[in-house]
């Protein structure tokens, strides 16, 4: 529709017969949101809470091993392992954390500098075409 009809009756139009359309298009919306739980609840259960009776639970037999088969008690790793502190000092980094940006060059973590460049990938070293690749 052109600016020229705006705000004007159009030839044709019944807007008695829109305004019913909108009307039942309502009065339809509303029935349907009246009978939705009585048709279509059941969706908003769980399907656990549907099949819970579908389902017996099983009990289980507890064996009574021999005691040559039965295993010791667990006894807890301390007992075994004793981790020490650590003896050299944590390198100090920008962010306090160890990473790759160190503050003090002789404890850096890149030991390769920046003239290591990557190769590229495995396509590139095997001369594979790219589109073979997926």
């Amino acid at each position: 529709m052109d600016r020229s009809h705006q705000g004007q009756a159009l030839a044709g139009t019944n807007f008695v017969a829109i305004d019913q359309i909108w009307k039942d298009h309502i009065k339809y919306e509303i029935d349907a949101s009246r009978k939705w739980p009585a048709e279509w609840g059941f969706l908003r259960t769980s399907y656990k809470d549907l099949v819970k009776d579908d389902f017996q639970k099983r009990e289980a037999k507890k064996i009574e091993l021999p005691p040559p088969l039965t295993l010791p008690p667990i006894t807890p790793i301390s007992r075994y392992i004793t981790v020490l502190p650590s003896p050299k000092p944590v390198p100090q980094t920008t962010s306090r954390q160890i990473g790759w940006r160190s503050s003090q060059p002789h404890l850096s973590l890149e030991c390769y500098g920046k003239y290591a460049r990557p190769k590229g990938g495995l396509v590139k070293q095997l001369n594979w075409p790219p589109e073979g690749v997926n």
